[in-house]
């Protein structure tokens, strides 16, 4: 598990006006890290358009864009914190708006990796602390002791 969050693309309550800007910014880190490919962020607003991945868990809005293994180059999990809630459209519906405030976009170089982290990532997000103590972080180093806590580094 190491390699999804060995790069540390964190980011931390961060001021956007929409999912757009929020979900390019986040790409944007991806893509200047090298970890994927040009066609990245285009494919994940599409896909999140056709393919809503916002989830209320515990009255918490947390969304989990990504888009399909041809578009990277190497997996990672970016995160990013919001100051203010941006509007995601709930999964597995077309009209239900969430307010998000957590977004971890998921670049995986092996599609079968998708299932098992999406699984692993809602479990996680079902303890309220925890989701709680994501909410609050601010820095980088507590980020990924809540994270190595929960088993992913």
């Amino acid at each position: 598990m190491t390699s999804y969050f060995g790069k540390k693309i964190a980011l931390f309550q961060s001021e956007v006006k929409s999912q757009k800007e929020a979900l390019s910014i986040i790409a944007t880190c991806l893509y200047q890290t090298g970890l994927v490919k040009d066609s990245f962020a285009e494919n994940v607003l599409k896909r999140e358009e056709v393919f809503p991945t916002g989830l209320l868990i515990n009255d918490v809005g947390i969304a989990i864009p990504h888009t399909d293994a041809e578009h990277v180059n190497d997996s990672q999990i970016a995160f990013m914190s919001l100051k203010k809630p941006v509007t995601f459209y709930e999964m597995g519906t077309a009209d239900k708006e969430i307010s998000v405030s957590l977004i971890f976009m998921l670049a995986l170089k092996e599609p079968h990796a998708q299932l098992e982290m999406l699984q692993k990532l809602i479990t996680m997000f079902q303890k309220k602390e925890v989701v709680q103590k994501l909410q609050a972080v601010n820095n980088t180093e507590e980020y990924y002791q809540i994270i190595e806590k929960e088993g992913f580094v």
